[in-house]
């Protein structure tokens, strides 16, 4: 080869290999720089939930319900179109045992048992020394006193035979230390099998709304809660609704009495801590107008 062209040839492909490098130098040469982002950062979570507020409580936790078949829950079908029904009895239907369930599902940090001693048939004249007797077993502090439907059955004659019964009933609740809560007693349907003191109903309850403050008893005034929708065929006891509407009108009294709200810095509690006191025992409602004492 001619040694001018060999010296040419070795002199190009230097600088072949000169520009190459310094092409490479420039594309890849000094700090490499990050791509910019795709997109935002996610934002920071929410912060958790406030913790529930802590239930209100009940300034008292051992209620008993004492009288006749209006509080152990005997029953009486609507009034229907397809003539009449036999009446059924039970403890879930009584405004005891719904009143349980209410004040479990409110008061839910404490244990409230309502104890049902109403027993069917029974006359506040002849009542007096069973209530002792369950005042003394179940240590009550209120007692629900609904009584004389019986007594006075087609007996207008026996109207103050049966309020002295029920003043002397309060003042065995009250010289024991026992809150009473006085009712009226619910609508009757006139012309029906069992509402023989319709005619004179309205006198009774007029009589009871005064004897409840003379003789130191919070007033429940369940007659004027309640309406004949609510009595069944037999124009004495309560349809289901009737015993509902009797439970939501013991229970207003008793938050009206009781009801405390929440401490401040307390802490809620599971219902978990509660236990359904549902034995011969129930539930019920209605406005006192005392205060507690």
């Amino acid at each position: 080869m001619n040694p001018r062209l060999k010296t040419r040839l070795a002199c190009f492909a230097a600088i072949t290999l000169l520009v190459a490098g310094v092409l490479t130098v420039g594309a890849c040469g000094g700090s490499p720089t990050q791509p910019p982002p795709c997109c935002d950062p996610p934002p920071p979570p929410p912060p958790p939930p406030p913790p529930p507020p802590p239930p209100p409580t009940l300034a008292i936790t051992r209620i008993l319900a004492f009288g006749d078949s209006l509080t152990s829950g005997t029953t009486s079908p609507p009034i229907t179109l397809f003539g009449r029904r036999y009446i059924d009895a039970g403890a879930q239907h009584s405004y005891p045992f719904r009143l349980q369930v209410m004040l479990n599902e409110r008061y839910t940090s404490q244990t409230i048992e309502v104890f049902n001693a109403g027993v069917a048939g029974n006359r506040a004249q002849e009542d007096r020394g069973r209530l002792i007797d369950m005042i003394r077993e179940t240590k009550p502090e209120v007692l629900l006193l609904l009584e004389g439907a019986n007594d006075l059955n087609g007996r207008e004659m026996e109207i103050n035979n049966t309020i002295g019964a029920l003043e002397q009933m309060i003042g065995e609740g009250v010289s024991r230390g026992v809150r009473v809560f006085l009712a009226t007693l619910p609508p009757q349907r006139p012309g029906g099998r069992n509402a023989g003191a319709a005619p004179f109903l309205d006198t009774v309850n007029a009589l009871i709304r005064r004897t409840a403050p003379d003789e130191g008893a919070a007033l429940v005034d369940v007659f004027a809660g309640m309406d004949l929708s609510m009595i069944g065929q037999d124009g004495l006891h309560p349809t289901d609704a009737g015993y509902q509407r009797m439970a939501e009108i013991w229970m207003d009294a008793l938050k009206a009495a009781y009801e405390q709200p929440p401490a401040e810095g307390t802490a809620s509690s599971t219902g978990a801590q509660q236990r359904y006191a549902i034995t011969s025992v129930a539930a019920g409602l209605a406005p006192p107008l005392l205060p507690p004492h």
